[in-house]
């Protein structure tokens, strides 16, 4: 038995020359794949690349980080940028791969029908590239949509196909940089990050606070900002100084202060509560930040019931 990389009918052997507005590129490469993809790690020299996550999850390496690319997520690269897809042959993911080259002026055809508004749109929205390796962000303009329909005109033989794929191809380059410079305005996007390291921090902070009660982990944060975990916890330290787990603890630990205040919930539901694994963690967590026992902290909550005993602390072999 062998091992081979499935094939899909999305790919088309044909360069494809395109002229959006005052600039002209050719469309190099569009193919799927699946998990059962080896990719090595490469770099275009004078191409964009766009990977289109459509099912599962896709790990992307770029430069020496890996980022997390989740159904209706995308990355754009610039050239000359060393990427590859991580081998995870056990993990479903399905994903698009779609390659351009940098766009040239058409000065001609600009001064032929007499310049627009809109006719520099790709190049203004390519200018982001001048300072940043890549753009990750979410579908929401149909580009998948865009894809399904390149497909179907790909297997298929109806007139005027070469025409529909050139077409497909157009939308789907310009959806892909609606979706990017919409997040931000224009003005922003040419600057600066989408979003900065200071905004990123604080972003990470609020989806700590609306989950801090499941049982979420550094991978989930690194999901949800399309970064790696390494990056998670530098973000901390280098604006909270200190880790993601401290910092995730600390929440935790001050919304069990409130329900110690406003409720008579035995600590073992209060650890579920706010996402502890045990009572013991929530024991070993008031002793190292607030220097006091559980029960010490219970003596200054005036709504539990003072018919209740204080809450036990573990003994010193439990702990």
């Amino acid at each position: 038995m062998y091992y081979h990389q499935k094939q899909y009918s999305l790919y088309n052997p044909a360069l494809t020359r395109l002229s959006i507005g005052s600039s002209n590129l050719v469309v190099n490469y569009v193919d799927s794949f699946d998990e059962s993809c080896v990719e090595f790690n490469h770099v275009h020299t004078d191409c964009y690349e766009i990977y289109h996550c459509l099912e599962g999850t896709h790990h992307l390496v770029i430069g020496d980080e890996t980022y997390t690319l989740t159904q209706g997520c995308f990355a754009l690269l610039r050239p000359n940028v060393y990427h590859n897809t991580v081998y995870e042959p056990q993990k479903h993911k399905r994903y698009t791969a779609f390659v351009f080259t940098k766009p040239s002026s058409n000065a001609a055809k600009d001064k032929q029908r007499g310049a627009q508004p809109e006719d520099t749109f790709l190049s203004d929205a390519l200018q982001y590239f001048d300072t940043h390796t890549h753009y990750i962000g979410r579908d929401a303009h149909g580009c998948s949509g865009i894809l399904d329909r390149l497909h179907e005109e790909i297997i298929g033989s109806l007139p005027g196909k070469k025409l529909m794929i050139d077409t497909l191809y157009q939308q789907y380059i310009l959806s892909i940089l609606r979706c990017m410079t919409e997040m931000d305005s224009m003005s922003e996007s040419q600057t600066a990050p989408p979003l900065s390291n200071l905004n990123m921090a604080i972003m990470m902070t609020k989806y700590m606070h609306k989950n801090y009660y499941k049982n979420i982990t550094i991978q989930d944060i690194s999901n949800e900002f399309f970064i790696s975990a390494r990056h998670v916890n530098r973000v901390f330290e280098n604006y909270f100084g200190q880790s993601f787990k401290k910092t995730l603890n600390i929440y935790r630990l001050n919304y069990a202060k409130n329900y110690l205040y406003d409720t008579d919930y035995s600590i073992e539901k209060i650890s579920q509560l706010v996402g502890l694994a045990s009572p013991k963690a929530l024991y070993q967590l008031f002793k190292e930040v607030e220097g006091m026992t559980v029960a010490e902290f219970c003596q200054t909550c005036p709504n539990r019931k003072r018919t209740s005993p204080p809450p036990a602390e573990p003994s010193t072999d439990e702990q």
